[in-house]
């Protein structure tokens, strides 16, 4: 099972809706394990993540926190190494783990720009 990330709107009555995902984006968020592993791990709270930990509990972003959600992207991204490191399956080198993880942080980032352009928030799930 794979964790896919999603915008969506709030409606009036506060319940929400989920946009659909255009064609040709990429939505793939990480494998389930990774809610834990790497999204909830201590190594991404050591960079000063507190969205994406978050994961372990619920999965979403409201619209108010996108910006903050991206500038904690940015520091996701500044600390990949570190984090493909400390969190590196033992059937992976450090360099493959880390492409996955920069490559599933892209989609996370291009969904939740997705999500600024047009008031929503994000879900990971």
């Amino acid at each position: 099972m794979s964790l896919t990330a999603e915008v969506f709107l709030v409606r009036e009555d506060g319940d929400i809706d989920v946009v659909d995902t255009p064609e040709d984006a990429c939505d793939l968020a990480g494998p389930e394990s990774w809610r834990t592993k790497v999204w909830g791990s201590r190594a991404i709270r050591g960079l000063g993540a507190r969205f994406l930990p978050a994961l372990v509990r619920g999965d979403v972003v409201a619209p108010d926190g996108i910006p903050a959600f991206l500038h904690e992207c940015a520091l996701v991204r500044a600390g990949l190494r570190e984090l493909a490191e400390r969190t590196c399956p033992p059937d992976r080198t450090v360099d493959q783990h880390a492409g996955h993880i920069g490559s599933r942080l892209a989609c996370i980032e291009a969904t939740a720009l997705r999500a600024a352009g047009i008031g929503g928030g994000l879900l990971i799930w």
